[in-house]
């Protein structure tokens, strides 16, 4: 049932414009959907916050990243000889989902939600044939108990499911304030840019003709209307009004606001704030040591994601005792990283 359903804001497709009230005896109240929600927060999604450039990059630097790079399987002898590796860490059973594509929206999860749940299917020896990425749309947890479409599942040796509980608080839910500051700085800056003049008061000199709030409305609409034109740098004020703008526009307090915006996002996910593109006083005014921003990088944010996805899948139910998995992130920390292209003769 939608929320329009559920407040019989429908009647068989058609809008009905308030509800029945049970404290009065008119039929119709003028209680409308605004004043219900008044002063209701509701959670944000991540479709509102993906929208914020500076969660879009964080999030691009952690999850493709991550996702790419080749899990393997240790013993106590070091890495696994590739017989011995467990098939569900470089296969997959769907045909057009790869292994990294899987894992690169893992992380996602663990970015956004806080955990990821994974589809498992075992062998005859009980250990994972292959796994998939369940969508968080289709799974919630009640009452201690993992639900499938609605439906309970198991978790644990021998389970249906493998459960992934991440290292650090959903951004969704720690960072909601910042990225809804964020979503604000942005429309603001929006409006700035369809009116990029000082805010401006138009005022009413002669007190023999009073103004109706039509009319107000009009004459404002009108003057916003021919701003934006990109010839609307003259306007015309009828005879009785003045027009006063309020002080000049400060472009530099919107590049300030959403330069911290890019740190803030990237203190929850523990990425520098260069690698943010943000500036710091630090930066201005001292040389930074980009190897060593990566190197921060490496070892502050890299591990609060892929740490919740190696350590889950080295417990007993997914790999056996003396087993663990770790991302090979061999290449990735190599100061000359194997060529992959084709050879190209000087």
């Amino acid at each position: 049932m939608g929320i329009l359903s559920a407040w019989r804001m429908t009647n068989g497709g058609q809008r009905v414009d308030g509800i029945s009230s049970p404290y009065t005896t008119n039929q119709l109240s003028g209680i409308v959907l605004g004043d219900i929600f008044k002063g209701v927060e509701f959670p944000l999604t991540r479709e509102e916050a993906i929208q914020v450039p500076a969660v879009s990059k964080a999030r691009n630097l952690l999850a493709p990243l991550i996702g790419r790079q080749p899990l393997v399987a240790l013993d106590a002898n070091g890495v696994l000889p590739p017989a011995r590796q467990p098939s569900f860490l470089y296969r997959s059973d769907s045909p057009v989902i790869s292994p990294a594509l899987m894992w690169t929206w893992v992380v996602d999860d663990l970015i956004f939600r806080g955990a990821s749940l994974l589809g498992v299917k075992r062998g005859t020896d009980g250990f994972p044939l292959s796994l998939e990425r369940i969508d968080p749309s289709r799974w919630t947890i009640t009452n201690g108990a993992i639900l499938v479409d609605e439906q309970p599942v198991t978790e644990g040796a021998g389970g249906t499911v493998i459960y992934v509980p991440g290292f650090v608080d959903a951004l969704l839910d720690v960072g909601s304030r910042t990225i809804r500051q964020s979503r604000d700085i942005e429309d603001a800056v929006a409006g700035r840019a369809r009116n990029p003049i000082p805010t401006t008061v138009i005022r009413q000199t002669e007190d023999n003709a009073e103004l109706e709030q039509d009319e107000v409305k009009a004459i404002v609409e009108a003057y916003t209307r021919n701003r934006r034109d990109p010839d609307g740098t003259v306007a015309f004020l009828p005879y009785g009004l003045e027009m006063e703008a309020l002080g000049e526009s400060e472009p530099s307090m919107f590049e300030n606001a959403r330069n911290f915006s890019r740190i803030d996002v990237g203190s929850f996910l523990g990425v520098p704030s260069s690698m943010m593109d943000a500036t710091t006083v630090q930066a201005s005014l001292t040389y930074e040591n980009k190897a060593g921003e990566r190197s921060r990088f490496y070892v502050e944010a890299l591990p609060l994601f892929s740490g919740p996805i190696e350590h889950r899948l080295s417990l007993d139910d997914v790999v056996p005792r003396g087993q663990r998995v770790r991302f090979d992130f061999t290449e990735l920390y190599a100061a000359s990283p194997t060529a992959t292209d084709a050879p190209i003769q000087d």
